[in-house]
């Protein structure tokens, strides 16, 4: 792959614009060759930079206000950004190239406190550990949760907690102040009161986030960020305009550049949700495939090697998200899942849970044996939430989280063969309760 290449799939990486094979292509790329990483790592940096620039120098360096203009001219502002990067990187590299030659001497920033699912940390000049592991030691850098049921918890120095769930991207350090960048995804912390004129920035495309000692959650995209608190309070500074905002505790704020600024009260919890994969693929990780006349539009699942060396060909949608109100799990819940299989397979259906205060609950899973399947046919099956179990790979934590996912926020839903690609494909999954009137015997494979 050229030089060029190499640099838009990160440009674009960085934007949150890849297709899953791009992604695992990207992947592939960062894993074998050490020239990549560097230069991964560079652009990571040089797109943080960007990002202060816009935050520090808009209105005195005459700066564009990207964040204002519409969608389709951002697209080719930042298009054009890749060309700056370009001419860019020989002057990044001079002063890189000091620090990526020079072993790591600073002292770990945070650790390992919890971790499920695939997930990928870059430091030190472009290295890379994948599949983390709770009590590993992380000298900041960037972690990236890189399928639906990933989740990574951080543990600082003073024991503020911070969690990404998801498809998520966080870069974080500690030089006397917490600086953390989310690119994309979902974040949560826990914050101890922080020293006076050092708070916790938290910075999005699209907002700055100020702590001082609190519990949040971030729910943000390349376009617009929402902030939720649970306790204190923290002040959002939207980056288009300047504006700023005091949020205080059940209460949130959408800072985007072409939405109102305001505080609305954190809505109240749903009992039902629905995937609406006709609008397209938004918050949702596989093979997305639109609908036409003659079929519906489907979400087919997409393989990655979990951290002991299996196979998983899964599809999945993020649920919980800042702007709508928490779907909440009933114990009379159940899930409607639609879709197609071309030979039959036992097929897991998943869901990743947090507490109400945005906490990591756990992961849930059910299985289908082969036999409720046939070849080339549209499946239904209906899923009641007491036959879900914890996910065996989370019987360390075992102790240490819920039993039963009852009254919990749910954060993403999933399914997945095992070892065996067989065109497993989603066309519709809805939490439903039996205030619905459903007739159980009438949702089984058929």
């Amino acid at each position: 792959m050229s030089d060029l290449n190499l640099e838009e799939l990160i440009d674009r990486h960085l934007r949150g614009e890849l297709h899953d094979s791009e992604k695992e292509r990207l992947t592939e790329l960062l894993d074998s060759d050490p020239s990549a990483r560097k230069t991964f790592v560079q652009h990571a940096e040089w797109d943080t930079r960007f990002a202060e620039a816009l935050r520090e120098e808009r209105h005195d360096r005459g700066l564009p206000d990207i964040l204002n203009r519409p969608a389709k001219e951002r697209s080719t502002i930042f298009r054009l950004r890749t060309l700056l990067t370009l001419a860019a990187t020989a002057i990044i590299a001079l002063a890189a190239g000091l620090y990526f030659n020079q072993p790591s001497m600073e002292p770990a920033v945070a650790k390992i406190t919890g971790v499920n699912g695939s997930q990928l940390w870059t430091f030190d000049g472009g290295s890379i550990v994948r599949d983390l592991s709770i009590g590993t030691s992380l000298f900041g850098g960037t972690v990236e949760g890189v399928t639906p049921d990933s989740w990574v918890e951080l543990e600082f120095g003073d024991g503020s907690v911070v969690t990404i769930s998801g498809i998520s991207m966080l870069t974080f350090s500690d030089n006397g102040q917490k600086t953390l960048h989310l690119k994309e995804g979902t974040f949560s912390g826990s914050v101890q009161p922080q020293p006076a004129g050092r708070p916790m920035l938290v910075h999005t495309r699209t907002a700055t986030f100020e702590v001082l000692g609190t519990q949040f959650n971030v729910d943000a995209d390349p376009f617009a960020a929402t902030l939720s608190v649970s306790k204190g309070s923290v002040r959002a500074k939207r980056l288009s305009d300047g504006n700023t905002i005091d949020v205080p505790a059940a209460h949130r704020v959408t800072a985007a550049p072409d939405r109102e600024m305001k505080l609305v009260q954190v809505p109240d919890s749903v009992s039902q949700w629905r995937t609406q994969l006709h609008r397209g693929p938004d918050r949702s990780h596989g093979r997305w495939s639109r609908k036409s006349d003659q079929k519906e539009a489907t979400l087919g699942t997409v393989p990655y090697t979990t951290e002991d060396g299996k196979v998983i060909y899964t599809a999945g949608f993020g649920v919980a998200r800042g702007d709508s109100p928490p779907v909440v799990l009933r114990t009379d819940s159940m899930i409607r899942v639609r879709g197609l299989i071309t030979s039959p397979h036992s097929v897991w259906f998943g869901m990743e849970v947090r507490h109400t205060n945005g906490d990591f609950a756990g992961r849930f899973q059910t299985v289908r044996p082969a036999k409720d399947f046939q070849s080339d046919k549209e499946f239904e099956v209906l899923l009641k939430l007491r036959d879900y179990h914890l996910d065996p790979s989370l019987n360390h934590m075992k102790t240490e989280l819920p039993g039963v996912p009852f009254d919990l926020v749910v954060g993403s839903v999933w399914c997945h063969s095992l070892y065996d690609q067989v065109g497993l494909a989603i066309i519709e999954v809805e939490l439903i309760t039996p205030s619905d009137d459903i007739d159980e015997q009438s949702f089984v494979s058929n």
